[in-house]
């Protein structure tokens, strides 16, 4: 866990870097649901999200509602990033620190390190849900799919 020192670039740092770690995790998902259900490069990771979660309900067990859930919780990360990073968080001189959107109908909001610092936390450990079901549980459904799949076609 990544402790809250109250240096908000920093904070928004440790956002963008474990973002981007999640974002790799969910890349390797959906490589690995490749066989199950095809996709192209180059999408959003909201995109990802949603191929991934469609693939993995081709799966025919209830034995990822688990990765669901977190892929729906991972979804509001990156929103959650995406408003952090495209919108501009100014430091305040007499006031709080705050964020204002790149979207005009938003207001400013305040904006303080702990709450950047509980973000990059959460993207890391989504990070390593993502990654468990990858090393043995995903593999093996993916293999039952596709024996599955040639025998019905045979």
């Amino acid at each position: 866990m990544i402790e809250d020192d109250g240096d908000i670039v920093r904070a928004l740092g440790f956002v963008t870097l474990h973002a981007s770690y999640l974002e790799e995790q969910i890349e390797a998902l959906v490589d690995l649901l490749e066989p199950v259900k095809k996709y192209s490069k180059g999408w959003q990771i909201s995109d990802k999200i949603t191929h991934a979660r469609k693939a993995l309900r081709k799966l025919s067990n209830n034995d990822f509602d688990d990765l669901l859930e977190n892929l729906n919780t991972c979804l509001a990360l990156f929103s959650d990033r995406n408003k952090l990073t495209h919108g501009r968080i100014y430091g305040g001189i007499n006031r709080p620190d705050y964020l204002k959107s790149n979207h005009s109908e938003e207001l400013e909001k305040p904006v303080d390190s702990s709450e950047l610092y509980q973000l990059a936390n959460e993207l890391s450990e989504f990070s390593s849900a993502v990654c468990r079901p990858m090393i043995f549980k995903l593999p093996r459904a993916i293999k039952i799919h596709l024996h599955n799949r040639k025998s019905d076609n045979a």
